[in-house]
Formats: structure tokens, sequence, C-alpha cells
């Protein structure tokens, strides 16, 4: 079986603690990631593309392991193929020109020559390089290089797509492209999606990551535009019981966030939090209240 057949499954993290040089900076972290688009929301230093790096198997965790379809990372190299990502840094040599460094990747990716070359000239038409293609890429814009970048990503397959604020750079036009780009993925793929804007990742995502302190907390977002009562209950997987999920009654002058912060404030780690009763625009404001409450106060 190839690793990208077992990549299928899910994304799971079980107790993974990372860092450098001995010293953690992230975890423990317990949490799965299932095919949709997954934001990951974190202030500058919060371990964001820590996170990214052991789920790209190129940081092995201090503690714990990453299971891809219940396979761990660290013990099947080949499934690593499988896994695309697009890092804050360009993926490309500077000294070779676009074309050269598609070629590489493609190679490097196992495509033979006939679809290598097919599949160059589709990523190409897709992000707009056509004419870029014999240009070095220490030439380029930022906005060309962060689209150059993509053709790369896309020259495969990959089932779980780690994406670094992939819109960083880039003109209108191509990040609405990149933006459908990550939508179609996010239909039959997993997709953790790095961003430092929120309204971004609530448009584009189904579930909130927010990392802070070196622990993660999931929160859903609700989809459902015919519901238009006003949310008032909400779920919460917290420490108090083993994390177990108790019900929250929230009032119409009270939002979820301030309800996590009080948990919090009281010893109580809260891991996962789901609207029982959902009102489009009343969980919305409570969403984002809750993630900037995370961000601001991470503890």
């Amino acid at each position: 079986m190839t690793g990208e057949a077992r990549l299928e499954g899910v994304v799971r993290l079980e107790g993974v603690v990372a860092g450098y040089r001995r010293r953690p900076v992230l975890g423990p972290v317990d949490t799965e990631l299932t095919p949709g688009v997954h934001a990951l929301l974190g202030r500058n230093g919060a371990g964001k593309t820590t996170l990214m790096r052991v789920l790209a198997g190129i940081l092995p965790p201090l503690a714990g392991r990453v299971l891809i379809g219940g396979t761990d990372l660290a013990a099947d190299r080949e499934a690593k193929r499988a896994i695309g990502t697009l890092a804050h840094r360009a993926a490309l040599s500077p000294q070779l020109s676009v074309r050269d460094n598609l070629e590489f990747w493609a190679r490097v990716r196992g495509l033979d020559g006939a679809r290598r070359a097919a599949r160059i000239r589709e990523a190409a038409e897709r992000f707009g390089i056509e004419g870029l293609l014999g240009r070095r890429t220490a030439r380029l814009s930022r906005g060309q290089l962060q689209r150059a970048d993509l053709a790369r990503l896309t020259l495969t397959d990959p089932r779980v797509l780690l994406l670094d604020e992939p819109l960083t750079g880039l003109d209108p036009v191509s990040a609405e492209r990149t933006r459908e780009l990550v939508r179609s993925w996010g239909a039959d793929r997993t997709v953790l999606y790095s961003t430092h804007s929120v309204p971004e990742a609530m448009t584009l995502a189904s579930r909130m990551l927010v990392l802070g302190g070196g622990s993660l907390t999931a929160l859903p977002v609700s989809r459902d535009p015919g519901d238009d009562a006003e949310s008032s209950a909400y779920d919460l997987r917290t420490s108090r019981r083993g994390g177990a999920w108790e019900r929250a009654e929230v009032g119409l002058d009270t939002t979820i966030g301030a309800h996590i912060a009080g948990l919090v404030a009281d010893g109580i780690e809260v891991t996962d939090v789901r609207p029982v009763s959902t009102g489009a625009a009343a969980t919305r404001t409570a969403l984002e209240a809750s993630i900037h409450r995370l961000l601001d106060d991470p503890s």
C-alpha cells in the first residue's frame, strides 16, 4: 500500500511535545484533523510553524506521535511523500529557473517524463506563471514566488496539505484563486491553513485551531444559514471530568468566550467547543469573541 493511500484517514496527534534542543515550545497536543479545512491561528511565536514542521515529518516530536490513517509518521518515511507543504519560505532554489525547480520537485515526487511535462504545464497555467518559467526564482517578486511555490505544491495529488500563510504577497486575483483552490482541496483532503486573519479563517475553514501557551484549542465554525435562532448552548470538552463533555448555557449578554475564560481562570482546561443550538449571526459573533480572547490570553 502506498503512503498516499494510507493518508486517506485522519491525521491524529497523540501527546505531541515539540521544541528545539530538547526545549519544549509546544504541547502536549492531542487532536485530530479530518478531511476539510482547519485554520490554525496564533500570535507570532506561538508555535504554528513548529506544529507544521512536526506534521510534515521534518521535526521529530520530543514526545508523542503523529498518526496518518493509523500509521506512525515517524515509522513510515514513504508516507511523507503524500504530504504537501507550503512553508513561509518558498521551497525553490533561487539559482534555478522556475521550470527547473518544478522539474526537480516533479522528479522527487516520482513523476515520469510525460506526466511531469503535463503537470508542470497545468500548474503553470493554473497560477499564471507561464511567462515566468524561464526566469530564475531569485528575480521573482514575493507574489510571483508564492505563485510558483503553489504550482510546485500542486504537481502531485497530496491528501494532506499544510499551508503556512499561503496568501502572503499575492495580488487580489491570485489570492482569490488560491482561496478557491483551498476550498476545493477541503472537499476531500485534509488541509491545515495557518493565517493571522480571523475573518479569512472564518471564511475558509470549518474548524479553528487556536494555538497559545503551547496548547491547542479547537473551535468549530457553524455554516447553517437557515438557522437564525440565538445561540445559547454549547458543549465543551474540559479537564474537569477527565476530558468529558459538559453543557454550558450562556445568556444573551454573555459570549461563550467569556465563559471559556472563566473556566480557564478556575484552572479548568477547555480543549473543544461545539455549539448545540446555532444562530448564524450569534454563533459567528461568539466564535470571533472566543478566538480573540484565546489569542489575547492563551492561559
